[in-house]
């Protein structure tokens, strides 16, 4: 993601990773068994996933917007 120069659109990806893996966690944890193995799975599952497709939109969204500025068709 060479092409996000914003540290704003850098921060976005850890803050969407951690909201879900906080709600994923305590989703997992609110039952009556909590086994530590399956909530540690399921925080990473969450936090790689959720890191990974915020990453990919937020740079499939800055290439769509930059090239709609440019008009090579003259």
């Amino acid at each position: 993601m060479s092409d996000v120069d914003s540290p704003v659109l850098r921060l976005i990806p850890f803050l969407a990773a951690f909201t879900v893996t906080i709600f994923a966690t305590l989703a997992v944890t609110s039952g009556d068994e909590s086994n530590l193995l399956i909530t540690l799975v399921t925080a990473a599952i969450s936090y790689f996933g959720t890191y990974y497709i915020a990453r990919l939109l937020i740079g499939l969204i800055v290439r769509v917007t930059r090239s709609e500025g440019h008009d090579d068709q003259d």
